[in-house]
């Protein structure tokens, strides 16, 4: 139904936060400390998702309250007659209507949450790339007392040197809050990993590009020169990272019970499922649908008393013109009455129709219960709710067999 649309909506968000933030926690135990607006941006989002939610919720609510003015004596398919399909089909349209402007409201409200941690999950991706990255460093080298890791750039070359042994190696340049390091795979039998240059960034004097055709990257140590060659992307973001190593100090996050206090603040939307819920099950049950009254006997060839119709009542339109439901029903029974014979056999009784209802009611809580197994087996159900669902549908299940054995009883003592 659509309006589940929201909840399912803010679910998907929720575990997206969820995921973003446990990566975040991960990237900051293994010291990669910079950007920290990052955990600025999360707590932003975590400050507004509650009015969201609420505001999905209320939302939700109108929408449900329109569709059930809307469906009202309409829920039953079983009780459709021929007539009132094109009155359904002007329902199911409206109905639709609803349906897509709650999903519109709902995209909206989430949009610019969702933008905010896109932009934080790409961030953390970036520096969960550098994460990995840093594996193959710590194979060779270790990190001082009070050095970070900054960034990690593969596939550079150094295509020539002033001063360095092996002026053609191809590997990985590390950078760090203190030094830059080249670690490149050398030998041309027993091929290895080593580190070519490991110099402070206070060295480095400046970044140049040198070629026409092809550009190359020219670093300026006080030793000499060394040019490198990488991809356009590396020659973007290097001058930028080294600018960071450099004033690391304004981009390092210190607080680390921050950190903590984020991934252990979790906002559930549980309480907007079950309301959610709540109302779909209220929309599509039909026990509280008023019963219209059956008469015991009646006699097909008399013609009922005319009544003065109420002026609330709404008609249907059925052909050319306009016929409430009960003159309909009463002038086919009348039709239906002069074709067949006279001494046909009439029961003393009519089935009831609210036993029905409450038969069919009983069949659909006995499906919901099987579903709702299935969930919790293939895992899209966890423990909790599988306990909330589960208990109320119990619950209802043990009314309907009540309510079905009361009405049955007193069906059966009238007949005797």
């Amino acid at each position: 139904m659509a309006i589940q649309y929201g909840h399912t909506k803010l679910r998907e968000f929720s575990n997206k936060m969820v995921t973003t933030k446990r990566l975040l926690v991960s990237l900051r135990m293994a010291n990669f400390l910079h950007y920290k607006w990052i955990e600025e941006k999360i707590e932003g989002i975590q400050d507004e998702l509650p009015a969201i939610k609420n505001r999905v919720g209320s939302q939700a609510e109108i929408v449900a309250r329109k569709m059930a003015a809307e469906t009202k004596s309409f829920v039953d398919y079983n009780r459709w007659k021929p007539s009132q399909f094109p009155y359904i089909e002007g329902i199911t349209n409206r109905i639709t209507e609803l349906g897509i402007y709650y999903k519109r409201n709902v995209d909206e409200s989430l949009e610019p949450l969702r933008a905010t941690l896109t932009e934080v999950r790409r961030q953390l991706d970036g520096l969960d790339y550098y994460k990995n990255q840093f594996a193959e460093f710590y194979e060779h080298n270790q990190l001082s007392v009070g050095e970070l890791p900054v960034c990690a750039l593969p596939d550079v070359k150094v295509t020539g040197s002033d001063f360095l042994k092996n002026d053609k190696a191809c590997g990985t340049l590390f950078v760090t809050n203190k030094r830059f390091i080249f670690v490149a795979e050398i030998g041309r039998v027993r091929r290895k990993m080593e580190t070519i240059f490991d110099f402070p960034l206070v060295y480095l004097k400046s970044i140049e590009e040198d070629g026409r055709f092809r550009k190359r990257l020219v670093l300026k140590l006080k030793q000499g020169d060394v040019k490198i060659s990488c991809t356009d992307q590396t020659k973007k973001v290097f001058p930028d990272y080294v600018e960071i190593a450099r004033k690391f100090d304004r981009y390092i996050q210190t607080d680390m019970q921050r950190v903590r206090k984020l991934e252990q603040n979790e906002i559930s939307i549980s309480d907007v499922r079950l309301k959610i819920e709540g109302m779909v099950y209220s929309l599509l049950s039909t026990n509280q649908r008023p019963e219209e009254p059956v008469s015991r006997s009646r006699d097909p060839f008399q013609a009922p008393s005319w009544t003065q119709p109420t002026p609330g009542s709404y008609d249907i339109p059925i052909g050319s013109g306009y016929s409430s439901p009960d003159s309909f029903r009463r002038e086919l029974e009348r039709e239906v009455g002069r074709r067949e014979p006279a001494g046909r056999y009439e029961p003393s009784y009519r089935t009831n129709a609210s036993l029905d209802t409450l038969k069919r009611d009983a069949e659909s809580i006995h499906g919901a219960i099987k579903e709702t197994v299935h969930l919790l087996r293939d895992g899209r159900l966890v423990a909790e709710d599988f306990i909330r669902r589960y208990k109320d549908l119990m619950r209802n299940s043990y009314y309907t067999r009540r309510e079905i054995e009361r009405q049955s009883r007193d069906t059966r003592e009238k007949l005797w």
